[in-house]
């Protein structure tokens, strides 16, 4: 869970389908006091870790914040400074989703006692009845497809994937965020509100 809305539709539907969810988070650089100047993007911020233990209450399901500091520099940051240095145009975030999210994450989320990782990506996933493989799909929002991120993951990543708005247009995933929400709440007061960055949540 990033704090976004996309996630946190995520969470919330695979939590009303009655499976049993966990809320995580990654914690992908040190955010004390002097550190922001190492940040990579503006993504998982200590502001969007608090959003998505907000909407995990919301939600009624427990909340963890993982640290993944050491694997982001070293699969992510790392990567990206040394394929720019060699003249090429590097993609970190399908580093972070197929090294992270769906690798390390997945092992520590097994741990947990979870058999899949859902996310709130734009993309589906088939698998085919005649040869058993998993096929990567577009979203149905085309206009918000982000497919591309995740053209890396393998077969067993895939097996393990789950993409709950993946299916949904953003209207509809916005929709489902205001009746998630509090009426009480001001939109610009609630996460589940607001629109949530569209790269990696």
């Amino acid at each position: 869970m990033s704090g976004g809305v996309d996630s946190s539709v995520a969470a919330a539907l695979i939590a009303a389908s009655g499976v049993e969810t966990v809320g995580v988070s990654m914690q992908l650089y040190d955010q004390r006091d002097g550190a922001a100047g190492h940040t990579f993007g503006s993504c998982c911020t200590l502001d969007d870790l608090h959003d998505a233990r907000r909407v995990a209450a919301a939600i009624g399901i427990p909340h963890y914040v993982m640290n993944f500091e050491r694997q982001f520099d070293e699969q992510v940051v790392a990567n990206f400074v040394r394929e720019y240095m060699n003249g090429r145009t590097p993609l970190p975030c399908v580093h972070c989703n197929s090294d992270l999210k769906f690798a390390t994450l997945l092992e520590r989320a097994r741990a947990l006692g979870a058999d899949h990782v859902a996310t709130g990506h734009y993309a589906r996933v088939e698998r085919d009845e005649t040869t058993g493989r998993y096929r990567l799909l577009r979203g149905l929002d085309r206009s918000k497809d982000q497919s591309y991120f995740l053209f890396s993951l393998d077969q067993a990543q895939l097996s393990r994937a789950r993409f709950p708005v993946g299916a949904l247009t953003k209207t509809e995933v916005r929709a489902h965020a205001r009746r998630l929400s509090s009426p009480t709440h001001h939109p610009t007061d609630c996460p589940l509100c607001r629109e949530g960055s569209a790269s990696v949540r």
